[in-house]
C-alpha cells in the first residue's frame, strides 16, 4: 500500500511538472512569439544600357564584389563622339548666324539714323527752295526736285526702319535655335557618359549577362548587383494571425540564420503588412464554395536588422531565417 502511495505521488509530481512545465511554455509563446516562414529580403539593382551600342569591355563577373561607381561595361563610344563633333558643328553655325543678325540690325540701324539726316537735310532745303519759290526767285523745276528729294528721303527712312524692325525680329529666332543647338549638345555629351555604365550600388555582381561584342539595346538587362549591406537588407518574416495580438512596431527580435543558428543577429520590428500573403497573390483564393475550409492566414512582418551585428555580411538574398520577436517592451532602436 505504501509503495502504491509513493508511485502515486511520485506520478503525480510528473503531472505537476509537465503541466508546469506546459504552462511556462504557452506563456513563453505569447511573449516570445516565433516564426520559421522567413526569408532575407533586400533591393536586386537591374543594371542595363540606357543607349544602344556595342559592348567593348565586360571587367565583372558573377559573385563579383564591387564599389558603388565600379565600371560594368563599357560601349563603343565612336559614334557618340561624331554625335558631338556633329552638334558643336550645328552650334557654332547658330552662333555665326546670330552673331551675323545681331550685326546686321546694328547696320539698319545706322541707315536708319543716316537716313534721319538725309531726310533733315532734304527739309531744310524744302523749305529754303519753297521761301525762294515764293518769292519767285527760282524756277518751280527747282522747287519741284527739293519736294521731291525730301519725300524720297522720308520714304527711305520708313524703310529703312522696317528693314530694322525686320532684322530685329529675326534675333529671338536666331537665339532659340543656337539655345537647341546647345541643347542637342548638351544630350549628345550626355549619351556620351552613358557609355561608361557603372555600378549602382555596392554590392555583389548576379546574373551577369553581359559579354564583349554584344549588341545590346536600351533596358537590356546586363547584370544586377545586390547589396549586401544590412542596412538595407531585411527579414519578411510571416507569422500566423494568431500570433499577432501583441506584436507592435518598435519591439525586439532575434534572427537565427540557417546558415549558423548559432549566430544571433538582433532587429527590430519596423511594419506588420495591410494584409495577408493569400490577399496579395496573383490568383487570390475564392471561398465563395460550399466546400470552404477555414486556414489560418500568414500576414508579412518587416523586420529591420541592425546593421552592427552582421559585419560580415552572412546574410544573403532568399536564406531562411527563424524570428522570434520580445512582445513585452518597445525597442529603444525604434524610429
Amino acid at each position: 500500500m505504501k509503495k502504491k502511495r509513493i508511485v502515486f505521488g511520485i506520478l503525480f509530481l510528473f503531472l505537476l511538472a509537465g503541466a508546469a512545465t506546459g504552462w511556462y511554455r504557452w506563456k513563453r509563446a505569447q511573449i516570445l512569439v516565433a516564426t520559421e516562414n522567413a526569408y532575407v529580403k533586400g533591393d536586386v539593382y537591374a543594371v542595363s544600357s540606357k543607349v544602344p551600342g556595342t559592348l567593348t569591355e565586360v571587367p565583372v563577373s558573377n559573385n563579383e564584389e564591387i564599389q558603388e561607381g565600379a565600371i560594368i561595361a563599357l560601349l563603343d563610344p565612336r559614334d557618340f563622339d561624331a554625335a558631338i563633333v556633329k552638334a558643336e558643328a550645328k552650334v557654332r553655325q547658330y552662333e555665326a548666324a546670330a552673331e551675323a543678325n545681331r550685326a546686321a540690325v546694328v547696320l539698319a540701324r545706322a541707315r536708319v539714323e543716316a537716313s534721319k539726316r538725309e531726310l533733315d537735310l532734304a527739309e531744310i532745303e524744302r523749305n529754303r527752295i519753297s521761301a525762294l519759290y515764293k518769292r519767285h526767285s527760282i524756277p518751280k523745276q527747282k522747287y519741284d526736285q527739293a519736294v521731291t528729294a525730301a519725300e524720297v528721303a522720308e520714304v527711305r527712312l520708313t524703310a529703312d526702319r522696317r528693314a530694322v524692325s525686320l532684322q530685329e525680329a529675326k534675333l529671338p529666332l536666331e537665339e532659340s535655335r543656337r539655345a537647341e543647338a546647345k541643347a542637342g549638345l548638351e544630350i549628345a555629351r550626355l549619351q556620351r557618359t552613358y557609355c561608361t555604365i557603372t555600378a549602382p550600388v555596392s554590392g555583389v555582381v548576379s546574373r551577369c549577362s553581359a559579354e564583349p561584342g554584344q549588341v545590346v539595346a536600351p533596358g537590356q538587362p546586363l547584370c544586377a548587383v545586390v547589396p549586401l549591406d544590412p542596412s538595407v537588407l531585411y527579414v519578411e518574416a510571416n507569422y500566423k494571425e494568431t500570433q499577432l495580438k501583441n506584436v507592435r512596431p518598435g519591439q525586439n527580435a532575434v534572427v537565427r540564420v540557417d546558415v549558423d543558428p548559432s549566430r544571433e543577429i538582433r532587429g527590430t520590428v519596423e511594419s506588420i503588412s495591410a494584409g495577408t500573403g493569400a490577399a496579395f497573390s496573383l490568383l487570390p483564393a475564392e471561398n465563395a464554395t460550399g466546400n470552404w475550409v477555414k486556414v489560418v492566414q500568414r500576414v508579412p512582418v518587416k523586420i529591420r536588422i541592425d546593421p552592427a551585428d552582421d559585419p560580415g555580411h552572412l546574410l544573403r538574398l532568399g536564406l531562411s531565417v527563424r524570428v522570434v520577436i520580445d512582445t513585452r517592451e518597445t525597442s529603444s532602436h525604434a524610429g
